[in-house]
């Protein structure tokens, strides 16, 4: 495995913390050359103190909800490493506790551009990028949310549904130009997030409800990334992978 991703260039959004950390890190252990974007400057201090390959491995402070800062992403990759092969999107977030009917304008407009737009922005900087080295993989993480739905979060919903339909337009509209779209929708994952928004008796609870019987790690969907982002997953393109520890219910 150590050498699966050798010659690749990987662009790892949310790569402060959480899953996009652990992205990060495993990409570059494969082999990768990788820059992590973040808004969180001290969380990509620590990414890079603390990455297994650090030469392999930049980051730049960058707001992906936003063109300019996607655009400024997807340079610093092509800048630093001379072109881009794997993009990843990581960004989001969401804040349960409003039906529809609760939420204002605002905060849809919030939520939708920080989990959907992101991604949109993304793929719009990168693509023409990839396509100039040759193709590439994009994976986009959705979320189980947006697969079963989850009570008290329809723009949540909404926009990690709207991620998975995204990829599949993704994968057909750009396989001439050999890029493969894939989603992945992670279950229960324990990322800083969740400890600082979820009770330990809730965590508990979504560590049993799964086949597994243990909670989600960042490392358990950095692993189903790097397969989607080597030649091993050459063959998967506009698929959604579930990574839930066979998740018995819905959220």
């Amino acid at each position: 495995m150590a050498n699966q991703l050798d010659g690749k260039i990987a662009l790892v959004t949310a790569g402060g913390g959480g899953i996009g950390q652990a992205t990060a890190w495993l990409l570059a252990e494969r082999g990768a050359s990788v820059i992590a974007a973040d808004i969180d400057a001290a969380g990509l201090e620590d990414t890079a103190r603390q990455c297994p390959a650090p030469g392999r491995l930049r980051t730049i402070a960058a707001d992906a909800t936003t063109l300019v800062g996607a655009e400024a992403a997807v340079a610093a990759a092509t800048g630093a490493f001379g072109g881009l092969s794997i993009l990843v999107n990581v960004v989001g977030g969401s804040r349960p506790g409003k039906t529809i009917v609760d939420l204002s304008l605002e905060e849809w407009d919030g939520w939708v551009r920080l989990n959907l737009t992101s991604t949109f922005l993304m793929c719009k900087a990168a693509i023409p990028a990839m396509a100039a080295s040759g193709g590439g993989s994009i994976v986009n993480i959705s979320s189980g949310a947006g697969v079963t739905a989850m009570r008290k979060n329809p723009a949540y919903v909404a926009a990690k549904g709207g991620i998975i339909a995204l990829t599949r337009a993704l994968a057909l509209d750009h396989a001439e130009q050999k890029i493969r779209a894939n989603c992945i929708a992670p279950g229960a994952i324990l990322t800083p997030l969740m400890k600082r928004n979820r009770r330990q008796d809730e965590i508990d609870w979504m560590a049993n409800a799964n086949l597994i019987g243990r909670i989600g790690i960042p490392h358990d969907i950095a692993a189903m990334v790097a397969f989607l982002s080597s030649d091993d997953g050459a063959f998967v393109n506009g698929e959604l992978i579930n990574v839930s520890g066979g998740q018995k219910s819905g959220i």
